[in-house]
C-alpha cells in the first residue's frame, strides 16, 4: 500500500529527490573501490527509489485533485437555487446555480459523469457511483439507478460502501414498484448487516431489518411487518429508528 503523503510533505517535494540524490552520490563514492558493477548497481537503485518517490507524490496530488473535483460535484447538487426574482444577486461560490431541483440534479449528474470518465481508475470511483445512483433516484430515472447500484455491487467494495449500494438498490426497486425485488435486496442488506462485526460488516442491522419490515407492510403482510419491527427493537433497543418503529407498530396494531 502506498504511504499517504500529507499536504505539508507535498509542499516540499524536492526534499525527497535531494535526499536520494545525496544518498546515491555518497553510495557510489564509497562503493567505487569495490568495483564498477557494484557502483553502477547502487546508482541504479537510487534512480529507482527516486522514481518511486516521485510517482507517490504524483499519485497523492492526483488523489487530492480528484477529491476536490468530487466535492465540487456535491456542492453543485446542494447549491442554492436561483431566486425567482431575477434582480436578486446570486452569491459567487464557484459553482453553477439552477432554477429548479431537476435542473440542479441534471447539472450535477453531467459534471459527475465527466468526472467518472476522466478518472476511470480513481480510488473515489465507488463514492462517485453512489452519488450517481442518488442523483438518478432524485431524477426518477430508476432503471438507470438500478443499473448503477448493480454495477457497484459487482465490484470489490469495502463493507460500508457495499451496504450503501445494497440499500440504494433496494430503494430503486421499491421506487419502481418491484416490491419482491426490493424485499430481496433488503434481505441481502440484512445479511450483510448481520455478518461478524469483527470483519467490519456488523453494522446498521437495525436499519436493514427496518427496511424488510417496511416492505412487508407495503405488501400487506401486517403480521410479518409487526414481527420484524419488534425484532429491531429487541436487537437494537437504542436505535435511532425507535420512534418511527413505535409509530408504525401503533398503526398496525390499531387496524
Amino acid at each position: 500500500m502506498v504511504k499517504h503523503i500529507d499536504r505539508k510533505e507535498l509542499k516540499k517535494p524536492d526534499q525527497f529527490v535531494t535526499f536520494w540524490t545525496r544518498f546515491s552520490a555518497e553510495a557510489a563514492r564509497v562503493l567505487a573501490s569495490r568495483g564498477k558493477a557494484v557502483a553502477v548497481g547502487a546508482a541504479a537503485l537510487a534512480v529507482v527509489i527516486v522514481s518511486m518517490v516521485a510517482f507517490t507524490q504524483v499519485r497523492a496530488r492526483r488523489a487530492e485533485r480528484a477529491s476536490q473535483a468530487l466535492a465540487r460535484v456535491d456542492r453543485i447538487a446542494t447549491a442554492d437555487l436561483l431566486p425567482a426574482d431575477s434582480t436578486t444577486p446570486v452569491k459567487d461560490d464557484g459553482v453553477p446555480h439552477f432554477k429548479t431541483d431537476k435542473e440542479r440534479l441534471e447539472g450535477a449528474l453531467k459534471e459527475l459523469d465527466a468526472f467518472i470518465a476522466a478518472n476511470p481508475r480513481t480510488g473515489l470511483r465507488a463514492e462517485a457511483l453512489l452519488h450517481r445512483g442518488s442523483y438518478l433516484m432524485g431524477l426518477q430515472r430508476f432503471d438507470e439507478a438500478v443499473a448503477t447500484y448493480q454495477q457497484l455491487l459487482g465490484s470489490d467494495l469495502e463493507p460500508a460502501l457495499r451496504f450503501l449500494a445494497q440499500e440504494g438498490l433496494g430503494y430503486a426497486f421499491e421506487a419502481k414498484g418491484e416490491l419482491d425485488k426490493a424485499a430481496d435486496a433488503f434481505t441481502r442488506l440484512a445479511d450483510l448487516a448481520g455478518k461478524d462485526s469483527s470483519k467490519g460488516e456488523g453494522f446498521y442491522q437495525d436499519r436493514a431489518l427496518y427496511h424488510k419490515a417496511r416492505i412487508a407492510e407495503i405488501k400487506g403482510n401486517r403480521a410479518d411487518a409487526a414481527k420484524l419491527y419488534r425484532e429491531v427493537l429487541d436487537k437494537a433497543p437504542t436505535t435511532s429508528l425507535r420512534d418511527e418503529i413505535s409509530n408504525r407498530l401503533a398503526v398496525l396494531e390499531s387496524k
